[in-house]
C-alpha cells in the first residue's frame, strides 16, 4: 500500500487483508505483553483506525477494542466489514487531538502510521496519555527521518534524510499538485521522528518510559540482516542508529506514569 492512504481502501481489500493484519496485530501484542501490567484481557484503543482490521484483529484474541478515526467513508467501510464478517465494531468519529473516549479508559493504545499525519503533535500524545490507564501502554510506528527508505511519497530520492521544513513544503505541493504522489491524501506526513525526538515527545506528553524496536523485537523476529542488527543493537547504540539508517520506518512503545 506504498503512497496509498488507509483511509481510502475499500471494504473488498480490506477483506483481502485481515489475515496480515492479524499477523501484525500479533507481532504487536507479542512485543508488548512484557511490559503490561497484566497478561488477560485488554481494553485497547486503535487511534485512526480506518476500516477497522486491526479492532478485528484484537477481538479475535479475545480482547476489548475500539477505535477512533477522522474519516466518515473509512468508517462506514469499516461497518460494512464488520457486517460481512459477523463482528460488532466501535469506532467513534474524531481526531486523533480530540479523543472522544473518557481518561483512564485504556490499557493500551495503538497508532499505525498515524502520527506523522497529525495536523498539532503535542496535544496528539497528550490526548493519548489522558485517555491511557496509570501504567499503560502506548505504541505506535510511524516515518523515520534516519533513514533515506520510506513510503509516505514517491518521487523524491532519500527524501527521509531531506530537512524537516523541506519534507513539509515537499509534503504540501504534491497534497495540492500531485496527489498521486502522497496517495491522494488531505492530510501527509508532516512530522518526522529520530529516536531522540521521539522519547522528547513522548516525555513531555507524561510517559515515563519508552523503547523502540530493537528494545521491543522478541527473538522470533530476530533474523536475517536485521536479526544480527538487532542482537548487537541491544547492547550498542550505534549498531542501533546503523539498523535506523538501513530499515524504513520506527517504531515505538511508552509507559504513562503511574
Amino acid at each position: 500500500m506504498s503512497h496509498r492512504a488507509a483511509e481510502s481502501i475499500s471494504v473488498d481489500e480490506a477483506e483481502q487483508l485481515l489475515d496480515e493484519t492479524q499477523m501484525w496485530i500479533d507481532a504487536i501484542l507479542a512485543r508488548v505483553a512484557p511490559h503490561l501490567s497484566h497478561g488477560g484481557t485488554l481494553d485497547v484503543l486503535d487511534v485512526g483506525a480506518a476500516q477497522g482490521r486491526a479492532i478485528i484483529a484484537l477481538q479475535r484474541r479475545g480482547h476489548r477494542a475500539v477505535g477512533v478515526e477522522p474519516w466518515p467513508e473509512a468508517i462506514a467501510t469499516a461497518n460494512e466489514l464488520a457486517r460481512r464478517q459477523g463482528v460488532n465494531l466501535e469506532i467513534r468519529e474524531g481526531s486523533a487531538e480530540s479523543i472522544p473516549f473518557e481518561a483512564d479508559s485504556f490499557d493500551l493504545v495503538l497508532a499505525t502510521s498515524v502520527l506523522e499525519h497529525v495536523a498539532d503533535l503535542p496535544r496528539t500524545l497528550t490526548e493519548i496519555c489522558r485517555v491511557l490507564r496509570p501504567g499503560g501502554i502506548f505504541w505506535f510506528n510511524t516515518a523515520s527521518s534516519m533513514s533515506p527508505r520510506q513510503s509516505e511519497i514517491g518521487g523524491f530520492p532519500l527524501f527521509g534524510w531531506y530537512p524537516l521544513p523541506l519534507k513539509r513544503r515537499v509534503m504540501w505541493w504534491a497534497v495540492e499538485h500531485k496527489p498521486e504522489l502522497v496517495g491522494h491524501t488531505a492530510a501527509p506526513a508532516i512530522h518526522w521522528f529520530t529516536p531522540w525526538s521521539a522519547r522528547r515527545a513522548l516525555r513531555r506528553a507524561g510517559f515515563a518510559e519508552v523503547w523502540d524496536r530493537w528494545d521491543l523485537f522478541g527473538p522470533s523476529e530476530l533474523t536475517g540482516v536485521q536479526g544480527i542488527l538487532g542482537r548487537l543493537g541491544k547492547g550498542v547504540h550505534g549498531v542501533r542508529y546503523l539498523g535506523d539508517v538501513v530499515m524504513p520506518g520506527c517504531s515505538y512503545a511508552a509507559r504513562k506514569r503511574s
